[in-house]
C-alpha cells in the first residue's frame, strides 16, 4: 500500500482547520470533510497522493491557490486534497527566454521572482492566486491584451495522470492534452506539478486610474466598451461599477520606454470632460512596483503574511462574456440593478460590484479552437461580485447577484471557468462552448475511469 508523503495533515493534527479551508469563507466546510490534506513537496508526493486515493477508493482534489469560487478544490468528503502550494520554485533558463515554475506558486511570489530578471507573463491581480488554476482555466491578467491569456505563454506542463504516471504535455508530446490544459480547467485531466512558460521582457509601464461620477454611468460604460477593443494592445484595462455609486477605470500600459509618453493620448477618450471624470492618476513605474500596486500592496515595501492563505472572503461571484457591445437598455439595466443591491444587516467586507474586464488585442487574435479557452472574441468579461458579512444576509445577496446575471443573459454569452458558479445552467457548456466535445474525448483518453471528478468537472460521456 502507498503512503501519503510530503507534509500530511489529518483531522487529529494541529493546523487541520486552516489546512482544509479555501479562500471562500462562506461554505460549510464541516459538511464535506476530507480525510487528509497532503501538502506535496515534489512530483513524487503527488504521485503518492494519486496512488493512495486509488488504493483506498477515495476521491481526490487538486489544489493550488485555494481560489476556487465554489471551494471545489477543498470540499470532498473522505478525499485526499493534493495541495501543490509548497511546490513553488522558479527557474529561469540560461537564455532568459523561458521560466519553469512550480505549480503551487502564487501571483505575488512569481511576480517578484520574474521581475528580478526583467520578464513577466500575464498574471492575475490577486496576490494569492495560484498559477496552476489561473493557467489551466485560461487566465486573464494585466498584460493580456498585449501578451494573450496566461495559457498562451505556456510551453510545457508536467502532470500526474490517474494511473500515477508522470507525463509532459507540449506541442510535441501529448499535444492533445496540451491543448486541453490551455483553458480546459484545473483538475480535469491530472494534477499539474510544474509549468514552463515563454516569458516576455518588461521594464517600465504606465499605471492609470480614472474615477467617474455616478450620473455619467451610461456614458462612461459605453465609452469604455467602444474604446477598449480598439485602443493600443499595450493597454489592458477594466472598469469597476460599485454599488456605493462610484465608477473606476484602471489598467496598465505595457510598452517600450520610448512609447510610454503616449499614455495621455491613448487615455484621452476616457478623460473626455463629457464623461465627468472626477479623479485621474497616471504613474510611470518599474513593472515590479506597478505590479505590487495592482495587487494592493505598497510598491516600495510589499508586506507578506506568514500564512499566505489567511485571506478569506464571504462572497458570491459569477461571470458572463459580452461578444457584442451592450445596447443602451443593457447598460441601463446594469445601472438599475446595481442600485437594487439588498439592504444588509451588517456592512459587507467590501462593496458589491460589477467588473468589465477588457478583451480584444492578442487574446482575440488566436483562433477560439486553437486552445481549449474558447471565449476569445468577447469584447469583455463581465464579473459579478457580491459580498456580505452577516450569515443572515447570505441568501438575499446570492439571490441578487444570480438574478442580476440572469437579467443580463440576453446580452451575454457563456461563462469563464475560473469564476465557477454552482447556479449556472449547463455550466460546462457555458465554460467551454463548442470546444467541449473535444475536451470530453481527451478526458476519455487520459482519464477513462473519470478518477478526477468533482462538481462541474469534464465528464467522460
Amino acid at each position: 500500500m502507498t503512503d501519503l508523503t510530503g507534509r500530511v495533515i489529518r483531522p487529529a493534527n494541529p493546523g487541520w482547520d486552516a489546512a482544509r479551508k479555501g479562500f471562500a469563507a462562506w461554505p460549510n466546510y464541516n459538511a464535506q470533510v476530507p480525510a487528509a490534506v497532503a501538502f506535496c513537496q515534489d512530483t513524487h508526493d503527488v504521485v503518492n497522493a494519486v496512488r493512495w486515493a486509488k488504493e483506498n477508493s477515495a476521491p481526490i482534489r487538486a489544489r493550488s491557490g485555494r481560489h476556487s469560487y465554489e471551494a471545489y478544490s477543498s470540499l470532498a468528503a473522505g478525499a485526499v486534497i493534493a495541495d501543490v502550494s509548497d511546490i513553488d520554485f522558479v527557474r529561469i533558463s540560461a537564455d532568459g527566454q523561458t521560466a519553469t515554475i512550480g505549480a503551487g506558486i502564487c501571483t505575488l511570489e512569481l511576480n517578484e521572482a520574474l521581475n528580478e530578471v526583467g520578464v513577466t507573463i500575464p498574471m492575475a491581480t490577486g496576490k494569492t492566486v495560484g498559477i496552476a488554476g489561473l493557467t489551466l482555466g485560461g487566465g486573464f491578467g494585466v498584460t493580456s491584451r498585449k501578451f494573450g491569456l496566461v495559457c498562451d505563454s505556456l510551453a510545457d506542463v508536467e502532470l500526474v495522470l490517474a494511473d500515477g504516471s508522470v507525463v509532459h504535455a507540449n506541442d510535441r508530446e501529448n499535444a492533445d492534452l496540451f491543448w486541453a490544459c490551455k483553458g480546459g480547467g484545473g483538475g480535469n485531466f491530472g494534477i499539474a506539478t510544474q509549468f514552463t512558460f515563454n516569458v516576455h521582457p518588461v521594464k517600465n509601464v504606465a499605471l492609470f486610474s480614472i474615477g467617474y461620477a455616478w450620473p455619467a454611468f451610461s456614458a462612461a460604460v459605453d465609452r469604455f466598451q467602444n474604446w477598449i477593443g480598439t485602443v493600443d494592445d499595450g493597454i489592458t484595462a477594466y472598469m469597476t461599477l460599485l454599488t456605493t455609486g462610484f465608477i473606476t477605470m484602471q489598467g496598465q500600459f505595457t510598452a517600450d520606454d520610448d512609447q510610454l509618453p503616449q499614455i495621455g493620448q491613448l487615455l484621452a477618450p476616457m478623460l473626455d470632460p463629457a464623461l465627468q471624470p472626477i479623479s485621474s492618476s497616471i504613474q510611470l513605474l518599474p513593472h515590479l512596483q506597478a505590479s505590487r500596486a495592482v495587487m494592493g500592496l505598497d510598491p516600495m515595501n510589499p508586506q507578506w503574511s506568514i500564512n499566505v492563505h489567511s485571506d478569506s472572503q464571504i462572497f458570491k461571484s459569477s461571470s458572463a462574456l459580452a461578444y457584442d457591445l451592450l445596447p443602451a437598455q443593457a447598460i441601463s439595466l446594469l445601472c438599475s440593478d446595481l442600485q437594487a443591491v439588498p439592504n444588509l444587516s451588517a456592512p459587507p467586507s467590501q462593496p458589491s460590484m460589477i467588473q468589465l474586464l477588457g478583451g480584444g488585442g492578442q487574446i482575440s487574435r488566436i483562433d477560439p479552437t486553437a486552445t481549449a479557452a474558447y471565449h476569445r472574441i468577447a469584447k469583455f468579461v463581465v464579473q459579478y461580485d457580491a459580498y456580505w458579512t452577516a450569515p443572515q444576509d447570505s441568501q438575499d445577496t446570492i439571490n441578487w447577484i444570480e438574478h442580476f446575471r440572469t437579467l443580463m443573459s440576453p446580452y451575454t454569452v457563456g461563462a469563464y471557468v475560473n469564476y465557477v458558479d454552482q447556479y449556472l445552467v449547463d455550466p460546462i457548456e457555458q465554460y467551454y462552448g463548442p470546444n467541449l466535445p473535444r475536451l470530453i474525448e481527451i478526458k476519455k483518453k487520459y482519464d477513462p475511469t473519470n478518477f478526477f471528478k468533482f462538481p462541474q468537472s469534464i465528464p467522460v460521456e
